[in-house]
């Protein structure tokens, strides 16, 4: 009888410990940022290079509010939605509550993400749905080493880093170019036409400093661009280095732009795209000439631009347009040029 009571109690035991390890494992949390290291087929098939989700740069930042945010720029968070987790879906709203998308969760670590995106016909389990693997950013930080080109000085001690992918400050609010406009804006201080660029330094306490106006618009705007600065002194957390908050190098570009550049550039895309996408690249090739003739820092269409070169046999301008996106700061087409420009 003992014997029969201590086996009933061991079984009843493993059975709590079961179904615990069983719902702990139904319920997935997600928190924190998710960086994207793979962009596939579900079928883990590459996605040809004519697709710039291959090498895009993706980040999504989760936060216990069950607010989720999406960007293609490592320093910044992105404009917040809200999300559900229902069974292994990943449902993300609108403000008003309506359904944006809906993305599978084949994969949830501490570390590792893995999300599917529908295909073209809606399906979460078509080959054709595409597949983001991704890692946690703190994780893929300590994974990619410093070299002596993230460092901008040393004095004695003193050690400022240049901000990157591997090491920089954030901006509370979704994007400090976002919040930089909106000021200028309610100041009425946009202009017509114009660039300004700036340095400045993030200190270990997050404290900005430093700014410099490398290329200004006019006095007065470069005055309230100044206050517009200042007015975000309280709104940053330091970079950070072996988990110790450390000194960063950040960089600024506001663009200002009037219809006569943008509208060109607009409705020649549009074409150049359609003409793209049926594969039709000689005439995708003239619609792109066209759109960067009018924006000559429009990454997208540098991107595809080469796509087309290459595809028509010219392969050098291809690298040039690739080359050009690297030199405007931006990574996207990083590996075509270790792949194709050596």
């Amino acid at each position: 009888m003992k014997s029969t009571t201590k086996f009933l109690l061991s079984s009843s035991i493993f059975l709590t410990f079961a179904l615990y390890a069983l719902s702990s494992h139904a319920q997935i949390k997600l928190n924190g940022s998710y960086v994207g290291t793979k962009v596939t087929y579900l079928t883990d098939d590459e996605l040809p290079d004519d697709n710039i989700l291959k090498y895009t740069y993706i980040k999504y930042t989760f936060s216990n509010s069950n607010q989720i945010s999406t960007t293609g720029a490592y320093y910044e968070r992105g404009t917040p939605y809200s999300f559900v987790i229902s069974g292994n879906q990943l449902i993300i709203k609108s403000d008003a509550g309506g359904i944006m998308n809906t993305m599978k969760i084949m994969e949830s670590t501490e570390d590792k993400l893995v999300l599917i995106s529908a295909a073209p016909n809606g399906s979460l389990e078509d080959p054709w749905a595409i597949k983001y693997t991704l890692y946690n950013e703190q994780f893929i930080q300590k994974k990619l080493p410093l070299s002596p080109n993230d460092i901008f000085s040393i004095k004695g001690t003193d050690t400022i880093y240049k901000s990157g992918q591997k090491i920089y400050a954030q901006f509370q609010e979704p994007s400090f170019q976002s919040y930089i406009y909106g000021q200028l804006s309610r100041k009425k201080k946009n202009v017509k036409s114009g660039q300004l660029l700036s340095t400045f330094i993030i200190d270990a306490n997050g404290h900005p400093d430093s700014l410099r106006i490398i290329q200004g618009i006019n006095p007065k705007f470069d005055a309230e661009y100044v206050k517009a600065f200042n007015s975000a002194k309280n709104m940053w957390q330091p970079a950070q280095y072996n988990d110790k908050p450390v000194k960063v190098l950040m960089n600024q570009k506001l663009q200002y732009l009037t219809s006569e550049q943008t509208l060109p550039s607009y409705f020649s895309s549009q074409k150049a795209n359609n003409a793209y996408n049926n594969q039709d690249y000689e005439l995708a090739l003239y619609y792109y000439d066209q759109a960067l003739e009018a924006r000559a820092d429009e990454v997208e269409n540098l991107y595809h631009r080469g796509i087309c070169k290459k595809a028509l046999g010219n392969l050098k301008g291809a690298c040039a347009d690739w080359t050009q996106i690297q030199l405007l700061g931006y990574k996207t087409a990083d590996e075509l040029l270790l792949k194709y420009c050596k």
